[in-house]
């Protein structure tokens, strides 16, 4: 099982996910950070640990993403920004894993529109709020 992709934020029922933003149960949150801690040796697909500072900024600009008052459309590319923040950070500071954890997060929520997109940037901020209440202090 990859941690660092997901299919939905919901399950069939409708309701989130509770290993999104819980420590319970298989494939919860601090699984995916164990995941995302990872570290890689070889060179082609080296990763080294994201620091709390680091995992803060990117949450903190989800959420002015999440708070703006911007339409759907807006909030569309602002998120791709962030997916394109997270691959440069990655090649500068080789944090691949989260990397591939946030653009999977990220092309969820743009694959969908109107109430959709709404449900699905809820349950996203939601996840990065668990990650980041579980993320070790370094």
């Amino acid at each position: 099982m990859d941690l660092l992709r997901i299919d939905s934020f919901y399950d069939s029922g409708g309701n989130l996910v509770p290993q999104l933003i819980t420590n319970h149960g298989t494939g919860n949150v601090v699984d995916v950070i164990n995941h995302i801690q990872e570290q890689i040796s070889d060179r082609n697909n080296q990763n080294k640990k994201l620091n709390i500072n680091q995992l803060r900024k990117f949450y903190d600009t989800f959420l002015k993403i999440y708070n703006n008052k911007s339409d759907e459309k807006e909030k569309k590319i602002q998120l791709l920004m962030l997916k394109a923040n997270a691959e440069y950070s990655a090649k500068r500071l080789h944090t691949n894993r989260f990397k591939e954890f946030l653009a999977n997060k990220i092309d969820l929520v743009i694959s969908k529109n109107d109430t959709d997109f709404i449900k699905n940037l809820k349950a996203l901020k939601l996840h990065l709020e668990a990650l980041v209440a579980y993320y070790p202090k370094n």
